[in-house]
């Protein structure tokens, strides 16, 4: 592609190149560049790619912020790097996203599933669908790939091609708060985005929570979103729909607690899933899932109101929410002959509150729970997770969850001091934990193992070791 159509749309301060001559392709490890590549000098937590490209011996072009020292290198300078590789991805590719239906999935708790749900209903009803997140992405059900929850650029953009040739009318994706702070999506504009909650997680990157909070909060402008759906049960989403007022982005509020233009009466939930009546600005959808916890009515509230602005009747709603299927890892739940196992991704406080009050009114015993943290992570949350943990425990087993390069006693004892009950044991070896509190498992009790969800690997220095919760339980639960 000639490089003057590479850079439509890009804020060009200066530049010494043909905009005529062909490109072939864009780049961003120095390492892999080819002749007549485009190569993107991001600056990273450890390295700044202006400081490779002395090392490329082929003709290219750099795309960067600095000008290069060496005058035979040639250069587009831009104002925002980040911004600019975003957008040459886009035109790459053709600006695939134009093209169909774009849903965001913004929130530090609820992304995945409230997608999948999402996916769920919009399939019923005939619509083709692309699914971009934590659990893979999927072109009309099928998977395609595993990345990360929100692509870069580059695969993002290869993607939505691919998914616009497949004919999908629709694509909800997960947007971590990473991929808002570092530009990932560009120029594309969601026609909706949802907010689904904002509470601690990622500290470690983005320092302290208000930090963290005004990250996901500023993808909500005119800039990226036509039309936003949050959660008015949540301070942030509050917050954001006080300032949309100001800002003119049209909103619609759901929640179960407060005033909103989407909510749920009549909750009612047992061990078959939950049941209630959806009012969604004044449509009324009588719903009955298999889904359980009243998180997961939060997420279904999301996908409903979601589907409705698409332009799914409430008829079809209603059908269309019996269908949907539990996500792999989110509140997986399975049986043996003393009681009930269950298998979730929770890894945050709030949601290792909200799965454990939920596991609570489907005990009739014990609730035993194994969880750990990962390690170069959000330190702060451990003691915070250990207290909730104790609140709703009757057993904790404390294990390994990612450690990485840190040393899983030294986590252990970090959440060790936010415990307050007695019955707690630490067994470092994940595998040797979960076959621990299986063999501890009496009549009625409910056994909880959260943090991997559907993952199927620890990442222990450097290296994935190959583990899955669902393994273990499979090889030594006794299920029915």
């Amino acid at each position: 592609m000639e490089l003057g159509k590479l850079l439509h749309n890009v804020s060009v301060l200066d530049t010494n190149a043909d905009v005529n001559e062909d490109v072939h392709e864009i780049k961003i490890n120095s390492k892999t560049v080819e002749a007549n590549d485009i190569f993107v000098c991001m600056e990273g937590i450890n390295a700044d790619g202006n400081d490779f490209i002395d090392t490329i011996t082929v003709p290219f072009i750099a795309l960067t912020e600095k000008k290069p020292s060496n005058p035979s290198v040639k250069y587009v300078l831009t104002d925002d790097v980040r911004k600019a590789y975003a957008v040459i991805c886009q035109n790459r590719f053709l600006n695939p996203a134009q093209d169909m239906k774009m849903i965001a999935l913004v929130g530090t708790n609820g992304k995945t599933s409230t997608a999948h749900y999402l996916v769920s209903l919009l399939s019923f009803a005939g619509i083709k669908c692309g699914l971009i997140g934590t659990e893979g992405h999927y072109i009309d059900g099928e998977k395609v790939g595993h990345s990360l929850t929100t692509p870069d650029p580059y695969e993002l953009n290869e993607l939505l091609f691919k998914m616009r040739a497949k004919g999908c009318e629709a694509v909800v994706s997960e947007v971590s708060a990473h991929a808002i702070y570092l530009e990932k999506t560009g120029d594309i504009k969601a026609d909706i985005a949802i907010l689904t909650n904002i509470t601690q997680d990622h500290l470690d990157y983005f320092k302290d929570f208000d930090n963290y909070s005004g990250v996901k909060m500023s993808y909500f402008t005119k800039e990226h979103v036509k039309k936003a759906i949050i959660n008015v049960d949540d301070k942030s989403g509050r917050l954001l729909l006080q300032r949309s007022e100001l800002t003119g982005l049209p909103c619609i509020s759901y929640g179960l607690y407060n005033p909103a233009d989407c909510f749920a009466v009549n909750v009612r939930e047992d061990t078959d899933g939950v049941q209630f009546v959806a009012n969604l600005n004044d449509e009324i959808v009588d719903c009955k899932s298999k889904l359980m916890g009243e998180f997961n009515v939060y997420n279904l509230l999301a996908a409903l109101s979601a589907a409705k602005e698409l332009g799914l009747d409430g008829e079809t709603l209603s059908r269309a929410v019996r269908k949907i299927k539990p996500v792999k890892g989110r509140f997986s739940v399975m049986r043996n002959d003393k009681g009930t196992i269950i298998i979730d991704f929770a890894h945050t406080p709030d949601s290792l509150k909200q799965l454990l009050s939920t596991a609570r009114t489907i005990t009739k015993s014990r609730l035993i729970t194994v969880f750990g943290c990962g390690g170069e992570r959000d330190v702060l949350k451990r003691k915070r997770m250990g207290e909730v943990a104790s609140y709703y425990s009757d057993s904790i087993v404390l294990t390994s969850d990612n450690p990485r390069s840190e040393n899983p006693s030294d986590i252990i004892r970090d959440i060790e001091s936010g415990i307050s009950i007695k019955d707690v044991k630490s067994i470092e070896n994940r595998y040797d934990a979960v076959r621990f509190a299986l063999s501890e498992m009496e009549e009625g009790d409910t056994l909880v193992i959260a943090g991997k969800g559907n993952e199927n690997y620890l990442e222990i220095k450097g290296r994935k070791i190959p583990y899955s919760d669902f393994d273990v339980v499979e090889r030594y639960g006794q299920l029915k």
